[in-house]
This record gives C-alpha cells, sequence and structure tokens, in this order.
C-alpha cells in the first residue's frame, strides 16, 4: 500500500507573516492560539486529501519544510530508510495523541521526513 501525505510543517522565521501570506494567497483557515508562534493550518480540501499542517519557527534557526507520510510499520520502515542512508534526527516516540512518529534526513541531508503509524 502507499504512503500517503498526512501532514505537513512549515518552518519559517517569520510564522505570522507566512501565515497572512499563505492564508491570504490559498484562502487557507488556521488556528492561532494566544501567545503562541505556532499556527494550526485546518484542512480546507476534498476528504480524500485533506492534509492538516503546522506553521511554526524553525529548530535550529534553518527554515524548511517536513512533510510527514503515514506507514504500515513505522519500525520496519525506519529500519529500511536507515538501511538505504537515511539519518534518524528524532527516534521514534509516541506523541500525546497516541500516534507514533519518527524523523529522518535523506542520505544527502537535504530533507527531513516524518513518518508516522497510528
Amino acid at each position: 500500500m502507499a504512503s500517503p501525505l498526512v501532514f505537513y510543517q512549515i518552518a519559517t522565521s517569520d510564522p505570522a507573516r507566512t501565515r497572512a501570506f499563505l492564508g491570504d494567497l490559498f484562502e487557507w483557515p488556521a488556528t492561532d492560539p494566544e501567545g503562541s508562534d505556532t499556527f494550526t493550518i485546518e484542512p480546507g480540501g476534498p476528504a480524500d486529501f485533506d492534509v492538516q499542517g503546522q506553521i511554526l519557527p524553525p529548530r535550529e534557526g534553518a527554515q524548511q519544510v517536513t512533510l510527514f507520510f503515514r506507514v504500515a510499520d513505522l519500525w520496519a520502515t525506519v529500519a529500511l530508510a536507515e538501511e538505504r542512508g537515511a539519518t534518524v534526527v528524532m527516534p521514534i516516540r509516541q506523541m500525546p495523541t497516541g500516534v507514533h512518529v519518527a524523523l529522518i534526513t535523506t542520505p544527502d541531508d537535504a530533507l527531513t521526513v516524518g513518518i508516522v503509524q497510528a
């Protein structure tokens, strides 16, 4: 089974400005928790393509986009990624929502990829 894109994060030095620009451009509704610099983008597409995301400050100063893909077996997928040259930058952990997630970088360190299993 193919692994669908299920979440994304856009890390930027000015989350509010990025949220305003992208929100206006794409008509993205977003929650704006008071006192937070992270914005949750609510899905607004067809049900089969409703991907939720966030705009937040960058980790370690680097702006980036992280795509999260759902897989059937997170542990096997992370092991396979390592076999193929990826680096695990966040080992598998369970989030408060019950979802398990890991972060890897591609072999050339050009892309951080999130891998999730519910």
